[in-house]
């Protein structure tokens, strides 16, 4: 397996799954291994526990302890046996001869009783070389002796040595199944995720348009296609947005850059020979330069607030901002009369430059859309924890189609309000409300005209 596979997705799942079941197999293999042989040895300890039943019965009876032995060794599933009485003086007899195979070597027999008396134990050959012994020693009645019965572990061993191998064949041939299964299985469900990865690369390489697949809400995959196309459109919306915006601001730009650029070829022409003249072309440049200044100036201050969600955070008393905008929105204009409503102070967490901002533009709309003399309100209230601002006019309102879309950049429903702007003041309205953590929303009147409402959380409210 090449490093690349080993490093895909697919490598690395198919490595995971065989490591995981060649680790169930082998404990597997290992339970089984342990439960045969212990099972073995049982059988074998049963046995040599039998054969020296009968032998200690038969010494009791006062009959030849190795009378009919040989049969009855047999009788208990074992053909080889190692039985032999070691007396008191070191006198060794053995019984039932005919039972053991000559030319194995007999096992080491451990040197005092006490090492293996009552318990079976598992012994060497007596040369290191031959098969183990399963040896069981037991005292005879009448201080007569030890008896050492044993019986040759080569059965045991071949057939825990046949097990080794039919478990070594099927777990490995399980491991070969499970991998060239796994690697099928894996292939077919990873091929959703290739296809969408062809369709990443082909939106990558600017073929727009273009969505991933699958995206659906049936599978893991396929809700990763959808998050995925969401993104897209989000995207593919905010790159709309931004070409319309710097299509807008460039218009809004060159509208004053053409004026200016006409009054210089006026001069340039010798046209503006006359001081009044000059004049008038003076102040028309002063006029379309301080209009492209304050075009400049509101689109810093959206690209500011897109770019620094969070604005300085201190204590800002709504109603005084309200109050000072009212009063210079007086001072500014007296033919449009502002009133003031407040219920007291609404403290909010904030900047105070961007708070009174919003007001200033919500002013300045009323004097920029509406007829001379339309009369404005500004009210400021607390209620559940929010602090509500809001602004009402008595002119012509806003048509019903264009509400949705006043808080566009560079919008403006002109045809029925009048005026001149620049189609931000909105915008920024709702950008610093937006930063704030709160909400503005326009209607219209209830006696007419349009009411912009503002809310933001106070101060302690979360």
């Amino acid at each position: 397996m090449s490093v690349a596979v080993v490093r895909s997705l697919r490598g690395r799942l198919l490595l995971a799954v065989l490591a995981l079941a060649a680790v169930v197999l082998l404990a597997l293999d290992t339970v089984v291994f342990v439960s045969l042989r212990a099972d073995l040895l049982d059988r074998a300890d049963t046995s040599l526990r039998g054969v020296q039943t009968q032998v200690v019965q038969q010494i009791r009876n006062g009959r030849p302890p190795a009378r009919g032995l040989a049969a009855d060794a047999r009788m208990l599933g074992v053909s080889e046996y190692f039985i032999e009485i070691r007396r008191p003086g070191g006198e060794v007899t053995p019984l039932a001869p005919g039972l053991r195979d000559p030319g194995a070597a007999p096992p080491r027999v451990p040197r005092t009783s006490a090492d293996a008396a009552g318990t079976p134990v598992t012994v060497p050959a007596e040369d290191g070389e031959g098969p183990g012994y399963r040896l069981l020693t037991r005292a005879l009645p009448d201080r007569r002796g030890t008896l050492v019965t044993a019986v040759p572990l080569s059965s045991v061993d071949g057939t825990l040595h046949r097990l080794l191998l039919v478990e070594g064949a099927a777990t490995a041939g399980a491991l070969v199944l499970l991998a060239v299964s796994g690697l099928w299985l894996l292939r077919r469900g990873l091929r959703p995720l290739e296809s969408m990865a062809r369709d990443a690369d082909a939106i990558a390489a600017g073929r727009g348009g273009l969505r991933v697949a699958p995206a659906d809400e049936d599978s893991e995959v396929g809700r990763l296609g959808l998050a995925l196309n969401t993104m897209l459109d989000g995207q593919e919306s905010t790159q709309a947005r931004l070409r319309q915006f710097v299509a807008d601001a460039s218009h809004e730009l060159r509208t004053p850059v053409t004026a200016i650029l006409g009054y210089a070829d006026l001069h340039a022409q010798g046209a503006l020979g006359d001081p009044a003249h000059l004049g008038r072309a003076m102040n028309g440049i002063t006029d379309e330069a301080l209009r492209m200044r304050r075009l400049v100036d509101d689109l810093l201050l959206l690209a500011r607030l897109d770019t620094v969600r969070a604005p300085e955070r201190v204590p800002v008393d709504l109603a005084k901002v309200a109050q000072a905008s009212a009063g210079a929105a007086r001072a500014a204009d007296p033919r449009y009369p502002v009133a003031l409503e407040t219920g007291g102070p609404a403290v909010v967490e904030g900047d105070g430059e961007q708070l009174r901002r919003v007001v200033d533009n919500l002013l300045g709309n009323v004097r920029a859309h509406t007829p001379e003399g339309t009369r404005a309100r500004v009210a400021v209230a607390v209620a559940d924890g929010w602090a509500r601002l809001s602004v009402v006019d008595e002119g012509p309102g806003i048509p019903a189609e264009s509400l949705p879309r006043v808080f566009d950049r560079f919008y403006r429903a002109d045809r029925a309000r009048g005026g001149h702007g620049s189609g931000l003041g909105l915008a920024i309205v709702a950008a610093v409300v937006d930063a704030h953590g709160g909400r503005v929303d326009v209607a219209a009147g209830a006696g007419g005209g349009t009411r912009v409402s503002v809310r933001l959380p106070v101060t302690g409210s979360g």
